[in-house]
């Protein structure tokens, strides 16, 4: 009996949401949350067609090899159990039913028959209290053997975030490290980048647990470091590159080995999803696709219910990289390592170097801060910098100039000055060749630099009622004349004092959501813009600047100019240096003398 998932019980770590657990289908029945157990009076019923403990069957059939599946349950009391199967245009129907009695701590089982005839859809079962009971256990299981016996290494990169980084060793020590099944499988590599972990911090936590006091060079950098040392220790076969405060279920972890574990595909990997922290039900990321832009797939679906768990399941586009919030892989399988861009980015040209074969499922996920809420110049700054870095290396003049133009472009019609000017100190950066990552590999320098900008875009404390304020809910379709006004008037800046007096009678400032730029449409006749995360009630006002603008509008055609005319040059810089400077020799000669 091989467990492969894990039945997980609502609990109050991360405050989600129960129906991304179990469905309580009458109030009969109730999940205690302390316990994470599930307490019946007769006749309560419960569904586990849910975000975390379904099994989506496509995943599993395609990449691994397993020729039988059982449910097992522990618990207490009689119930009546059926399987299921939901699937995307077809009604959902039972495949198996039984009725179990618990007891004693043992546990019973229902075999799914149809298992190998199975290609798609997800599978989940009921439970049905036929008396006073209670659930505490289960598991999805199979007799099957795993193809190979393999032993990962959890790297995570640490800079600064003690806080979150010292409570999540004690997560995936207390339940992973020391759970029997995996001890002695899965050791816990912390890279501190910051120097400051100490021994202390981790008294009693220390088994299968390495820190590596590191030189900041960032998440390439770091997660790079810890790479070579599970590839030094030649025990281990597979890696999970990890953020700092592993604010995932840390059966997301078992699952993704066991997908390895069971791997029947050649360069399979595993990426986690990303779930929002302050609405821990919703999905922005289910691996992503890069073609010069960034396109998370599934992104904003609702993991609460069964149509947005099935559409996420959909294997409809096959993502090209896997974000390294969570990204499991075979290390031998390498051959392109990180490219020393510090942070931002890394992960992208990770996954399309080393061309894996990316799976993705629901169930194994992290949760994180909104990318908007993060967004400044400093990410600004790094956003651009990777998105020319990647169109001059794959030799791609128009959609280099493009983006620098519309990064750019987007921050001046957002009023948003400094990182404006960020973007445009990226495409400098890049212009300078490869050299200049080499000389700035700890980016002391370009922090210093970009956090100097004005004006600031630093969030603070908002009162709205001290501001006169517009606010639109809905908008209408823009008319061609409007749109074509807006072109030639640079979204406003060429407008006469008049002109904006006129649109704008009442000097309102237009409201925006806190994001990666504003909506120009909306800010077009504005002198002021109120940028606000509405869920910390912090933001910040822009004003329109003319003087500012036109002279980073200069700025940014002649760059423009001089990008058009190097950029031959730049291509054959970069296509000679890129191969040495993302090569395990490059990297090891980097951290020779540590």
């Amino acid at each position: 009996m091989n467990v492969l998932q894990n039945i997980i019980f609502p609990h109050m770590t991360f405050h989600a949401p129960e129906e991304m657990y179990v469905r309580l289908s009458n109030e009969k029945v109730y999940a205690s949350l302390n316990s994470k157990t599930l307490i019946f009076q007769n006749g309560g019923k419960v569904s586990f067609d849910t975000y975390f403990n379904s099994l989506s069957v496509q995943p599993w059939q395609k990449n691994c090899k397993i020729d039988d599946l059982k449910l097992y349950l522990q618990g207490e009391g009689e119930f009546l159990i059926r399987i299921g199967i939901h699937r995307i245009g077809y009604a959902s129907y039972w495949l198996d039913e039984k009725v179990i009695a618990l007891k004693n701590g043992q546990m019973e089982h229902i075999e799914v028959s149809d298992w190998q005839k199975l290609d798609s859809g997800m599978l989940f079962f009921t439970v049905q209290a036929l008396g006073e009971g209670r659930l505490e256990k289960g598991f999805w299981a199979t007799e099957t053997r795993p193809q190979q016996d393999i032993k990962l290494g959890i790297v995570v990169t640490h800079f600064n975030r003690k806080q979150w980084v010292l409570p999540a060793v004690s997560r995936i020590h207390d339940e992973l490290l020391t759970d029997p099944v995996f001890k002695g499988k899965v050791e816990l590599i912390i890279v501190d980048n910051s120097q400051n972990i100490t021994a202390e911090e981790l008294t009693g936590k220390t088994d299968g647990i390495t820190v590596i006091p590191n030189k900041n060079l960032g998440g390439s950098g770091g997660f790079t470091r810890g790479l070579l040392h599970l590839k030094d220790c030649q025990d281990f076969t597979h890696c999970l590159f990890m953020d700092d405060d592993a604010s995932c279920e840390i059966d997301s972890i078992k699952r993704a080995y066991n997908i390895l574990s069971y791997g029947k595909v050649e360069r399979l990997a595993v990426s986690g999803a990303l779930l929002r922290e302050i609405e821990p039900f919703r999905l922005f990321e289910k691996g992503a696709v890069f073609d010069g832009s960034c396109h998370p797939l599934k992104s904003g679906m609702d993991m609460r219910h069964v149509h947005d768990l099935l559409f996420a399941e959909l294997n409809d586009i096959a993502p090209n990289y896997g974000a390294w919030w969570f990204f499991a892989f075979k290390i031998n399988e390498v051959k392109e390592y990180a490219f020393p861009i510090f942070v931002r980015g890394d992960d992208i040209r990770f996954g399309l170097g080393n061309e894996f074969s990316i799976v993705t499922i629901n169930g194994i996920a992290c949760w994180g801060e909104d990318f908007a809420l993060k967004s400044g110049p400093m990410p600004i700054y790094l956003d651009t910098r990777n998105h020319l870095l990647y169109a001059v290396q794959v030799n791609n003049k128009k959609l280099a100039l493009k983006q620098a133009r519309n990064y750019i472009l987007s921050q001046l019609f957002s009023y948003n000055y400094a990182s404006a000017q960020a973007c445009r100190i990226a495409v400098e950066h890049v212009m300078q060749g490869p050299d200049f990552f080499l000389k700035n590999m700890d980016m002391a320098e370009v922090r210093q630099q970009i956090g100097s900008l004005l004006p600031s875009e630093k969030l603070t404390a908002i009162d709205r009622a001290s501001l006169n304020i517009k606010y639109r809910f809905k908008t209408k379709k823009e008319e061609r004349w409007h749109r074509w006004l807006r072109k030639i008037t640079l979204n406003g800046f060429r407008l006469p004092e008049f002109a904006l007096n006129l649109i704008n009678r009442k000097n309102r400032t237009i409201f925006q959501h806190k994001s990666f730029q504003g909506n120009a449409r909306e800010i077009f006749g504005y002198r002021k813009v109120i940028y606000e995360y509405e869920p910390t009630h912090t933001g910040y006002v822009a004003e329109m600047n003319k003087e500012l603008f036109f002279r980073e509008y200069s700025l940014m055609k002649k760059m423009l100019k001089d990008l058009s005319d190097k950029f031959d040059t730049l291509h054959q810089q970069y296509a000679k240096a890129v191969p040495d400077m993302t090569s395990e020799q490059f990297w090891r000669e980097i951290y020779k003398e540590d």
